[in-house]
């Protein structure tokens, strides 16, 4: 007896016709639980690549350092004490570094000011930064441009005005070229801005503020030689941890702070960042893997028990095969097979709609780059592997009832009246 044996897929086509409505209520559970699984599994995709965002095209090999005050006394100075980083800070990093830095940049915030246009007003945060920040902060520019080198040289007075600060205080949605008041100053706008990843940000977002060129903010608020944060990247090739230790040391150092007062500033390195992320994100693809793969062993279980209740009442007529000389390994493919057909085709299917299911739910969700869940779909292999558990689920399921029903004896099973 073949597998491809035209008369047996006959056979087992008639069986599963002749019980309808069991067969498509076991169909349907092993179709759900692949459902559901495929569904959870690309909607967890979609949730890393979402929470995560635009993190990953930004540097990773990168450190945040933002003064605090000191917890420690030290060389005649008590604790307590307020520090900023100063240009002196930035000079010494940049030789340390050498051909190992590839940016600085420099921020202060400003807090809350009064920013106006010609009609309207309103309290947005202000901060002044340098060009690269725009690698640093997940951003994008919708009209104009950035902030440039030029802007920052020649202290120019120009601003980055926040998409929603727009939508406030204009009556366009491209106000590039106007002008906007920030604290009794003016300035002209060269670009709107918009956050693109919520869930990362240095004390405000993007959409919200009004950005000047970081000189420009010095001059304005009379801050001088005051630095509030820099972020320092390197080249991927270069290890941050041994330049966070340099770099830690040339602060403390240049501003009389004990070398192990951890207090004295707040260090934020983008590669622990990115692996706090990662590492959420994979506790959650294991919890989405065991709470669908614990549906799907579900419909395997019920495939099982629809196959113990076939092959019981099947008992007589199996018995009078095995007596005219059907051999059990005959038996024993037919039934594996019946269990294989019923759950692979439910698989199949649930595979198919889970995945139209994740391309309607990409549709509805508009495939913005900060959506939530962004691109949810299944991997190949995931999929693959999905339908593997069901192939060898499905053999296992007619193979347990099977050899049960070969356990007994061709007399006593023609004798059987159930």
């Amino acid at each position: 007896m073949r597998i491809f044996d035209k008369d047996m897929w006959q056979e087992i086509l008639f069986t599963v016709k002749g019980q309808k409505i069991r067969s498509l209520l076991t169909m349907f559970g092993v179709f759900w639980g692949i459902f559901m699984l495929v569904v959870l599994i690309g909607c967890g995709f979609g949730m890393k690549k979402g929470l995560i965002g635009s993190l990953m095209n930004l540097s990773s090999n990168s450190i945040v350092y933002t003064p605090t005050t000191t917890s420690m006394a030290y060389h005649g100075f008590n604790a307590d004490r307020a520090w900023y980083i100063n240009g002196k800070d930035i000079s010494d990093i940049k030789e340390k570094m050498g051909t190992r830095l590839r940016y600085i940049t420099q921020g202060n915030l400003d807090g809350f000011q009064q920013i106006g246009s010609s009609s309207r007003s309103g309290y947005y945060q202000t901060a002044g930064v340098t060009p690269t920040y725009y690698i640093d902060i997940p951003q994008k520019v919708i009209y104009g441009r950035y902030i440039n080198d030029k802007d920052v040289q020649e202290h120019r007075k120009v601003c980055l005005a926040g998409e929603r600060v727009v939508a406030e205080l204009f009556d366009t949605d491209n106000p590039v070229g106007q002008n906007l008041t920030v604290d009794g100053s003016v300035y002209k706008i060269v670009g709107v801005i918009t956050h693109t990843n919520e869930n990362i940000s240095v004390g405000f977002f993007s959409q919200d503020c009004v950005l000047l060129p970081f000189t420009t903010e010095q001059d304005a608020f009379d801050h001088k030689d005051r630095i509030g944060m820099i972020s320092v990247g390197l080249y991927d090739k270069y290890d941050i941890q041994t330049a966070n230790s340099e770099i830690s040391t040339i602060l403390k150092s240049n501003h009389n702070i004990h070398p192990s007062d951890g207090a004295a500033m707040e260090v934020i390195s983008m590669v622990d960042a990115i692996s706090v992320y990662e590492s959420t994100m994979t506790g959650v693809e294991i919890l989405i893997m065991i709470v669908g793969l614990g549906t799907l062993l579900a419909g395997l279980i019920g495939i099982s028990n629809i196959m113990l209740v076939t092959i019981k009442e099947r008992t007589k007529e199996i018995g009078i095969r095995r007596a005219l000389g059907a051999r059990p390994r005959v038996i024993l493919t037919q039934i594996m097979l019946e269990s294989l057909t019923l759950t692979v085709v439910a698989g199949v299917v649930g595979i198919m709609v889970g995945t139209w299911t994740l391309i309607l739910l990409n549709h509805l969700l508009g495939g913005g780059v900060d959506a939530l869940i962004y691109r949810p779909m299944i991997p190949p292999g995931y999929a693959l592997g999905s339908l593997l558990i069901l192939v060898l689920g499905g053999l296992a399921s007619g193979y347990i009832p099977a050899r049960r029903a070969l356990s007994i004896k061709a007399i006593e099973a023609i004798r059987d009246e159930k």
